[in-house]
């Protein structure tokens, strides 16, 4: 597995969960706005026709994709439903972590 797909397969573990955990509340009941971010972020995904899994090519060993179109634009819109401050929060991190650190830094 490559690097890429690594974190594409994270960022979408984070966003189901951080999606679906605040959907429903037992004493408040259901969360109307995390259901219209998740409506609108699939329906758009679906409308522009756009799957994060094709464009990274998660492929079996006999190269079929693992996920099929629909499905990974359906995945696609669960991680575009978190919106803006989540693709800035990992955007930060991978630029975090590329940075030398004072072990490496030369000077």
């Amino acid at each position: 597995m490559e690097l890429n797909q690594l974190l594409l397969v994270a960022f979408l573990v984070e966003s189901l969960i951080q999606t679906i955990k605040p959907l429903y509340d037992r004493s408040k009941g259901w969360n109307l706005d995390a259901l219209i971010a998740l409506v609108v972020g699939i329906g758009f995904c679906y409308l522009v026709n756009v799957n994060l899994f094709s464009i990274v090519n998660i492929n079996l060993d006999f190269g079929d994709p693992i996920i099929n179109h629909s499905v990974g634009v359906v995945l696609t819109g669960v991680i575009a439903s978190r919106g803006s401050n989540f693709a800035h929060d990992m955007l930060k991190y991978v630029q975090i972590s590329s940075m030398p650190t004072l072990d490496t830094a030369v000077g």
